[in-house]
């Protein structure tokens, strides 16, 4: 799939940090994306060309991360600074509501816009993410909530090193298969998008990559969820370790309309592993809430 050329500018937000945006599509629907992590617009690349007639794709990327500035006040990285973000690039855009769609941690991100931002939500389009508490909720192993902090910790100390590290792995050409084996992609993935969002690594901030990770962890949803009354869907993969059931069941027990679409064998990449499932679901959403234009 040919990549998306995406349109770029920059906002400046409440506390003077600079914010790339960037922008894809040229139709009547308001689409912003909260990414995730570890990656920019393109992983949704599937998608923004499946609905670029359809739909004017807005995201930008997190304070300190990739071609965002990082902020001079190192404590402003939590869930609800994004939040902050997102509002102020709405704004930018002269986008009064839209669509929240969001991926792995940009679905925190959504969660917790819907509840901050209702009167500008259409609808949530949530794809392999969780509500809170990342190392609790997206990981089903037993003790994960008490070693992955301590990774993480041990991971902002090695953060000089990480670029050129990451970057050279994810190069490799045994890596794809390697993590393929391990059940952590399918061998369905899309390689050329994936590539792509690799290539990014060895410009990424990791002291503040991790330092998000650690508010990820902090981070509760749950209260959002009860107060969110829009359209929502939510898309996980069956063999996603991320997103293991009880993901989906506090979202249904607390937004009792939510949607919930699975992917038998997608992974935490399941758009660029099975993007015409993910796509013929995305456009029965939003033909029977949203419509064209919202």
């Amino acid at each position: 799939m040919s990549l998306p050329i995406l349109q770029e500018t920059s906002v400046q937000a409440t506390d003077g940090t600079r914010l790339r945006v960037q922008t894809f599509g040229r139709g009547p629907l308001p689409i912003v994306i909260a990414n995730g992590l570890g990656g920019t617009m393109i992983a949704w690349t599937p998608l923004l060309r499946a609905f670029e007639d359809r739909a004017r794709f807005i995201s930008w990327d997190y304070r300190g991360l990739y071609g965002s500035e990082r902020p001079a006040d190192l404590r402003r990285l939590q869930v609800g600074h994004h939040v902050g973000d997102m509002r102020v690039v709405l704004d930018a855009m002269g986008v009064s509501r839209a669509v929240f769609a969001g991926w792995s941690m940009g679905v925190q991100v959504a969660v917790q816009a819907a509840a901050d931002l209702a009167d500008r939500s259409l609808g949530l389009l949530l794809i392999n993410g969780t509500y809170g508490r990342v190392f609790e909720t997206a990981f089903a192993a037993p003790g994960s909530q008490l070693v992955l902090p301590q990774v993480n910790r041990l991971a902002r100390r090695l953060a000089p090193l990480l670029p050129h590290a990451v970057s050279m792995v994810t190069r490799q050409p045994w890596f794809l298969p390697a993590m393929a084996r391990t059940g952590l992609v399918d061998e369905r993935l899309d390689r050329e998008v994936f590539l792509e969002i690799a290539r990014g690594f060895d410009k990424l901030d990791f002291d503040v990559y991790h330092r998000i990770m650690g508010h990820l962890h902090e981070h509760d949803g749950e209260p959002a969820l009860r107060q969110i009354s829009a359209p929502l869907l939510l898309i996980a993969g069956g063999k996603d370790a991320m997103t293991p059931p009880s993901v989906r069941e506090v979202f249904q027990r607390h937004v009792p309309h939510a949607e919930t679409h699975i992917v038998p064998r997608g992974t935490h990449y399941t758009l660029l592993e099975y993007p015409d499932d993910v796509i013929q679901r995305v456009g029965q959403f939003l033909d029977n809430h949203i419509g064209v234009d919202g």
